[in-house]
Parts: C-alpha cells; structure tokens; sequence
C-alpha cells in the first residue's frame, strides 16, 4: 500500500518542494529537515494492509504501538514524547494532536444564519536526531494550515532545526493558532447574530439598546419570535470550541514543560545553542499566551450565549406570563359581576318561595285590599322589602371582594 505526500525538504537554496510515497520517501530521505503532509485514511485502525506501514512508522518516529487505535484518532488532543534509547539527549521523538471546529459559508445559504461546518483532525509526529534525520509528519493538514506553515519556513534558520528538535513544533503550532483564530471569529459571527436578532426584537418591540428612560421595561404584549435550533446549533458549536482550546492549551503546557526540561538537561551544551532553544521556547511561550486568549474569548462567547439563551426563555415567560395575567383579570371581571348580582338573586329566590304572599294568585294584595279583580301582574306594595335587603347584601357583598385579598393575607391564607 502506498500513501502519496507532500513534501518540504530543507536544501542548500532554501525549502524544496516535492511530491512522492510515504514508504519511498521515509526509506531514502537525507538527513536534512524536512515536513511530509499526509492523509490518514489508510493508517487508521488496524488494517492488515497498513500493518507494514505501521512498523515502519513505529520504527521511524518511535510512537506508541496503541497509537493506531480509534482512542487515540478520536482523541480531542494529547502530546507524547521520548527520548528514544539515547542516554546523550542525541534523540527526540514527539507525537501531538489538536483539533479545530471550523464553521464555513455554504453557496445558497445566508451566512451566518445558515452555514456548515466541519473539524479539522491535526495528528503530529516528529523524529530528531541531532546526527541523524530530522522530520514532522502532518497528517490531515488543511490547505490553509500547510500553506501558513510553508511562510513559516522562510522566516525560520536552518540552524534552529539542527540544534533543537522543537524548532519543528513552533513550525506547527503557528500555524494552529491562525486555525483557531479563523475558527474562533467564524464562531463569533453566529453568536453575534444571536445577539442582534435579540437587539432587533428589542428595537421592534419598541425598547432599543441605549435606553434613556431607566424605568422602561420591555413590552410583554408582543410574542417574541425565538429560533430556539439556532440557539441550541450555536450553543454547541461554543461549547465544542472551549472544550478543544482548553485541551489545546494543556498540549502546549506539556510541550513547553518538556522543552524546558530538555534545555535544563543540557548544561554542556554550547551557548549559542543555549539561546537559540530558548528563543524556540519563548515562541512557544507566545504561542501558548495567544490559545490561552482564545480559550479566554471562547469561554466570553459561551457566557454571552447562555445570557441570550436566558433572556429568551425569561421573555418568553414574561410573555406567557402577561398573558396569564390578562385572562385572570377577564375571570377577575366575571367573578365580580356574579358576586354583584349574587345577593338579588339570592333574594329574589328567597322572596319567591310559598313563605310569601304578594296577592298576585287571586287578585288580592298582601294587605288584605281588592285590587279589582284582575288575573294579570300585580305589584305588591311590600316590594319595597326586596330592595332593603337586596342593595346592602350587595354592597356588603362588594365591599368583602375589594378587601378579600387584604383580610386573606391577615389571617395568612396567601
């Protein structure tokens, strides 16, 4: 089986580019830096295929023999190292992964309402031998990551390579944080856009963002329109982005702890080498401060989610809320006007019963006196008596419902 690569290899008149077969270049490379940009779908799991392949990395970079497994390629990030079987320090071997979520425009869709994404799977293994080959393999490189990482080189002294093993990792690491800055700002635009479908709600519900009258609340008559797919996408794009910069920054913690040691072992060494591993490991050092502040903005962008994430269930049950309130106050009116006519009704059945007599079933009154005769309606003049009891019961009646709530809470019922 054989892996076609990309390669960047180190000559007298500066960095060469070429192409050739994995197994072909690593069998007869010179001794000269280099970088070899790979594809890993022929190296994962445990293929008898790539079973070869694999001894031959194994031998060549000195990684771990579980490092085929799918722990290790679904892994969010580790870094390992190994001094090899060299008791002089003259070997290094180094094996480091991060990944980087990136979010995309797609043609056809409204970015960054609508947009795809995708991850960006970063598997690294150096050899160094001070006497011997020195070389990284970049497996799954982006475009953009091999072509920062190619401007990188020009700026970089051969000298660095020869001397320091981790003059290849600075390589690496720089063009990283251009990863994760272009992916932090992508993810940026959507939560922005969160934020300005709430202030446009805001606006339209007729309560703008600089407010001058503090004591303005939002309109709850208005239903808020809230996309809650948008706001759960968005929230997991966020949270995926903190969890692989606070992995990354541990990578780097570790990487950069491994270099210090190797510098401090290094007592012997010439000065000049001396400054210049310590220059690669302020790089480092910078590279780390600058994750670190992405970590930091994601983590700021995750908080500012959430609070619009909140905002919008608040506004919600602030509207459902003011609604409830408004059908409450309905009943509220029904129940009075029932209570109001509650004691003439009340009354009116009472004074109906056979206990009373108005003189209306034979044309006789109450009081005894002939009323002429007539089968039709007649008033008997104790009607009077229906209203002296009905118009205090009703304003009895009125006056205990206005102070119902008041005498409730007295006696602890509410």
């Amino acid at each position: 089986m054989s892996i076609k690569v990309r390669i960047y290899e180190r000559s007298k008149d500066g960095w060469v580019a070429k192409e050739d077969t994995l197994e072909s270049y690593l069998g007869s490379m010179s001794d000269e830096p280099s970088f070899i940009f790979a594809q890993s779908e022929s190296l994962q799991g445990n293929q008898s295929t790539s079973m070869s392949l694999h001894h031959m990395l194994q031998g060549f970079y000195g990684m771990p023999n579980d490092i085929w497994s799918k722990v290790h390629w679904e892994s969010n990030g580790y870094y390992g190292c190994s001094d090899g079987r060299d008791s002089d320090m003259d070997r290094h071997d180094t094996w480091f992964r991060f990944l980087v979520k990136q979010i995309f425009e797609v043609p056809g869709k409204k970015f960054p309402n609508e947009y795809d994404y995708d991850w960006d799977k970063l598997g690294f293994f150096t050899t160094w031998k001070k006497s011997g080959r020195k070389c990284m393999l970049c497996l799954d490189c982006p475009d953009d990551l091999v072509k920062s990482m190619r401007k990188s080189l020009d700026t970089t002294s051969r000298d660095h390579f020869v001397v320091e093993p981790y003059a290849f990792h600075q390589i690496a690491v720089r063009g990283i944080v251009n990863l994760y800055d272009k992916s932090i700002w992508k993810i940026r635009d959507v939560v922005r856009t969160v934020e300005k479908a709430g202030l446009q709600e805001r606006i339209d519900s007729g309560l703008s963002s600089n407010i001058r009258n503090p004591s303005q609340t939002r309109p709850k008559a208005r239903k808020p329109a809230v996309d809650y797919n948008h706001l759960h996408e968005a929230a997991r794009h966020v949270i995926h982005s903190t969890e692989t910069l606070i992995v990354s920054t541990q990578v780097l913690e570790q990487m950069m702890l491994r270099h210090k040691d190797r510098l401090n072992s290094l007592v012997n060494a010439p000065e000049e080498e001396k400054v210049c591993m310590r220059q690669i490991g302020d790089n480092l050092m910078f590279y780390h401060t600058m994750i670190h502040a992405f970590k930091c903005r994601s983590e700021s962008m995750q908080a500012r989610h959430q609070n619009e994430i909140q905002l919008a269930f608040n506004t919600v049950a602030q509207y459902h809320s003011h609604v409830a309130a408004v059908d409450s106050a309905a009943m509220k009116v029904i129940a009075a006007l029932t209570a109001a006519f509650l004691p003439a009704t009340f009354v009116s059945a009472i004074f109906s019963m056979s206990f009373f007599n108005n003189g209306g079933d034979n044309g006789t009154s109450a009081s005894g006196s002939d009323s002429g005769g007539d089968d039709g309606w007649s008033l008997s003049d104790k009607f009077w008596i229906y209203w002296a009891f009905a118009i205090p019961l009703t304003v009895a009646t009125i006056a205990l419902l206005a102070c119902s709530q008041r005498i409730m809470r007295r006696f602890g019922m509410i």
